[in-house]
C-alpha cells in the first residue's frame, strides 16, 4: 500500500484526507494545532506530532503550509526532510517564492526528490476534486506522483522544477488585482452612493463573471488574510516590488486594508463585496 503524508492539515487538507483514504492509500497527517490533529483523526488518516515522523515511511509527502511556515515545515529538525525517507518524493504545494522552494530543494538529503505542486483552486475544489496541481519537475518524476495527484484532482506539468511556483506566482498577478479590483469597484460604488449588488450584478455580465462568482461563493471558504498573504508573498519574488509591480502591489495595499477594516474581526474571502471590507467613514 503506497503511503502519502500530508503536513498542514488546514482546509484544503482536510478535503483531500478522505479522497485519498478512499482511494486506498495509508495517510499521515502532522499540524502543529492540535485542533486540527483532532480533526484529522476522524477522516481515517494516523495523526503524528511533527512533520518528521508523519514523513518517515511515507512515498510521498504533500507540504500544504503557507509559505512563511515553509522553513519550520521542511527544514527544522522536526520537519519533512528529517523524516522523509529513502527514494520518496516530498511536494511544495505552497504559493511560494523561487528562493524557499530552493532552500528546501538544496537541503533535501539524497535520495529524496523535492519538487514543486503548487495548487490551483479553493476549498470548494479539493472537495470536489477539481484544484489542479501545477507541477515543476523532471518527466519521470511526474510521472511518479500523477497518480496520487490525480486522486486529488487535474495534473498539468508546466516544466522542471521551480517551473509549477513561478507559474503560480504569474498567474496570481492577475488573479490578485482582479479581486482588489473588485473591492476598489465597490468603494467607487460607496463614494457615489450606489448598491453593491446592482455592482456586482454589472460586474458579472463582462470578463469579470468568474471572479465575481467566486468573491460572492459562500460555500468555498477562505479567509481574506490568505489571499492578502499570498500577495505579500508574490511581491517578495521580485526586488522591487513597488516598481516592478505596481499594480500588485497596490492590490496588497488593499487586501490589507480589507483585512484590518474591522477591529476584531476576520473577514473572509466573501466579504469583498460586503461593508465589513469598506473603508472607513462607509462601514455601518
Amino acid at each position: 500500500m503506497t503511503t502519502v503524508a500530508i503536513i498542514g492539515f488546514g482546509d484544503m487538507g482536510e478535503q483531500m484526507a478522505p479522497h485519498l483514504v478512499a482511494a486506498g492509500y495509508e495517510v499521515r497527517v502532522s499540524d502543529t494545532d492540535p485542533a486540527k490533529r483532532e480533526r484529522a483523526a476522524t477522516t481515517g488518516a494516523t495523526v503524528h506530532a511533527t512533520a518528521a515522523e508523519a514523513a518517515r515511511g511515507a512515498q510521498l509527502t504533500l507540504g500544504l503550509v503557507m509559505s512563511h511556515d515553509i522553513p519550520a515545515a521542511y527544514l527544522g529538525p522536526d520537519g519533512i526532510l528529517a523524516g522523509a525517507s529513502q527514494g520518496s518524493l516530498v511536494l511544495v504545494c505552497s504559493t511560494t517564492t523561487p528562493e524557499l522552494l530552493n532552500a528546501a530543494v538544496s537541503a533535501a538529503p539524497g535520495g529524496v526528490t523535492v519538487l514543486d505542486a503548487p495548487i490551483v483552486g479553493g476549498v470548494k475544489y479539493a472537495r470536489e476534486r477539481g484544484i489542479t496541481f501545477l507541477v515543476g519537475a523532471a518527466p519521470d518524476v511526474f510521472e511518479r506522483a500523477r497518480p496520487v495527484l490525480e486522486t486529488l484532482g487535474k495534473v498539468r506539468r508546466v516544466g522542471e522544477v521551480g517551473s509549477g511556483v513561478a507559474y503560480k506566482l504569474i498567474t496570481n498577478v492577475a488573479v490578485m488585482a482582479a479581486e482588489a479590483g473588485i473591492r476598489e469597484a465597490l468603494d467607487l460604488a460607496d463614494h457615489l452612493g450606489q448598491d453593491y449588488d446592482t455592482a456586482l450584478d454589472l460586474m458579472a455580465l463582462g470578463p469579470m463573471a468568474a471572479v465575481v462568482s467566486r468573491a460572492r461563493d459562500t460555500t468555498n471558504p477562505r479567509p481574506l488574510r490568505r489571499s492578502a498573504e499570498d500577495d505579500d508573498t508574490l511581491l517578495a519574488s521580485v526586488p522591487d516590488p513597488a516598481q516592478q509591480l505596481p499594480i500588485s502591489h497596490a492590490a496588497a495595499g488593499r487586501l490589507w486594508n480589507a483585512v484590518t477594516a474591522v477591529k476584531g474581526f476576520e473577514p473572509d474571502f466573501v466579504d469583498l463585496t460586503r461593508k465589513t471590507t469598506a473603508r472607513e467613514g462607509f462601514r455601518p
